[in-house]
């Protein structure tokens, strides 16, 4: 009988420690910071990652060891201001445009692989940066003037979980 009492007691702590089972992703969860979003610049129409949270913008392209033409990311901030990036552990060059909130393109500088050197922007209006391989503005023809579409960074946003007029009014 103690024997049975034992082995009641046994499982019945065991069954305590049990773990539920964790459940696959809805359909209606948010994007991961994976996920490419489709980006109008004038006429064109480019890729992003949308990077929001701290951790995500102090990883950014670390360790990214190539980009596919028209693929980048986007960091974005809640307030204008100043900003600076530098390339620790990016083993690829890079350009950077730095917008303002309204999507136009302020200044685009390119940064070097490995640069541990800050690159910034002389603005201090600047809402987010987008980053893309070396050169690729010029390549696309896209300069200083053009916009970001706000809709469609907007729609990344929300499709991220956040709620996009904190970034981008």
């Amino acid at each position: 009988m103690s024997r049975l009492l034992l082995m009641m007691g046994a499982v019945l702590l065991s069954a305590c420690d049990a773990r539920p089972p964790v459940a696959p992703p809805s359909a209606g969860s948010e994007a991961g910071l994976e996920v490419l979003f489709p980006v109008r610049v004038g006429m064109m129409a480019i890729h992003l990652r949308l990077a929001t949270t701290e951790l995500e913008k102090a990883r950014g392209l670390m360790g990214t060891l190539q980009l596919k033409e028209g693929e980048g990311m986007a960091f974005f901030y809640e307030a204008d201001q100043q900003m600076s990036f530098w390339m620790k552990d990016t083993p690829l060059d890079l350009d950077i445009a730095f917008v303002a909130a309204d999507g136009k393109i302020l200044e685009i500088k390119t940064m070097t692989a490995s640069d541990t050197e800050t690159t910034a922007s002389t603005s201090s209006q600047v809402r987010l940066a987008v980053e893309m391989s070396a050169h690729w503005f010029k390549r696309s023809g896209i300069k200083v003037g053009d916009r970001l579409n706000p809709d469609d960074l907007r729609r990344g946003l929300t499709a991220r979980g956040f709620v996009a007029t904190r970034y981008i009014p």
